[in-house]
């Protein structure tokens, strides 16, 4: 069997895309509709992160939002319109780009997928957490001189 090197590259470039730990957050945030940065952030941290979530975060700030944002905005993935320039303050509203909105909705069999295989994702987010926590051990040691 050969190797697809272009789907392996597809699939480190679609990893890329949110190689960030707060894109997919804002990605599905964003699909209700266009938002403004406020209500972004206060949708993000009012989410419910299980204990059996990989990746469990701590609250989003304002600042890392700000960057987070304009990264995405600067990469095409989303777009900033701002309000009519005569009210005061101008609001600026955000919102994902054609080709994301496009990239939700294939994500529909991908998340069935994950929906049938929930135990093979919860085994290798254990075995992760696992191997993780026992690194985390290997690297202490007692000897104040190392």
């Amino acid at each position: 069997m050969t190797m697809d090197t272009g789907l392996l590259r597809q699939l480190y470039d679609l990893k890329q895309l949110f190689n960030d730990k707060w894109a997919p957050a804002i990605v599905v945030t964003l699909a209700r509709g266009e938002m403004r940065r406020a209500d972004i952030l206060s949708t993000i941290n009012s989410f419910s992160y299980g204990e059996e979530w990989s990746d469990k975060q701590k609250p989003l700030h304002d600042s890392m939002l700000a960057r987070t944002l304009k990264r995405m905005t600067g990469e095409g993935l989303l777009l900033r319109t701002r309000s009519d320039s005569r009210t005061f303050p101008v609001e600026v509203y955000y919102s994902l780009t054609p080709p994301m909105q496009e990239f939700l909705g294939l994500l529909g069999p991908v998340a069935e997928w994950a929906r049938r295989h929930e135990g093979l994702i919860a085994r290798a987010q254990a075995y992760r957490r696992h191997v993780a926590h026992d690194e985390d051990s290997s690297t202490r040691t007692d000897d104040p001189e190392e």
